[in-house]
């Protein structure tokens, strides 16, 4: 009988571990999903087109911050050292709206697409932005 016992206390503790571990990736995912519409994007991709070798070549990202809190920039990333990323070091504000400038080094001719993945207070999901076009030799 004791053995009985214990074993049904063993089978509802884990049900109850196993639900309340389902429930908190459900609050999780729905969390993340809230998060990232926080950000508006006035576009994620620029297709420069046709630019000149050995000019370097500038993009800009616009984002506003649509959440209730705070949105900080931890990391802006560039996935190689052809391009550089500025980005605000403060607080971007509810309503407020910031941009990210990308400079990408034409120095090789032909075509090329980079990525700068930025990352955020509010998500653990870098957002990737992405710089696409050809290298003219000159």
């Amino acid at each position: 009988m004791k053995n009985l016992l214990c074993t049904l206390c063993l089978i509802l503790a884990g049900t109850c571990v196993s639900l309340q571990a389902q429930n908190a990736v459900l609050t999780s995912n729905k969390i993340e999903a809230t998060e990232s519409k926080a950000i508006q994007w006035e576009q994620t991709t620029h297709q420069f087109g046709e630019i000149t070798q050995n000019t370097p070549a500038t993009a800009t990202f616009k984002l506003t911050n649509q959440g209730n809190q705070p949105l900080l920039l931890k990391e802006v990333k560039p996935s190689c050292g052809c391009t550089v990323a500025n980005y605000p070091q403060e607080p971007i504000l509810p309503g407020e709206t910031a941009e990210i400038t990308t400079t990408y080094n034409a120095k090789k001719a032909g075509k090329f697409q980079k990525t700068v993945k930025v990352l955020t207070n509010l998500s653990d999901t870098p957002i990737p932005l992405t710089l696409k076009g050809t290298v003219i030799a000159e």
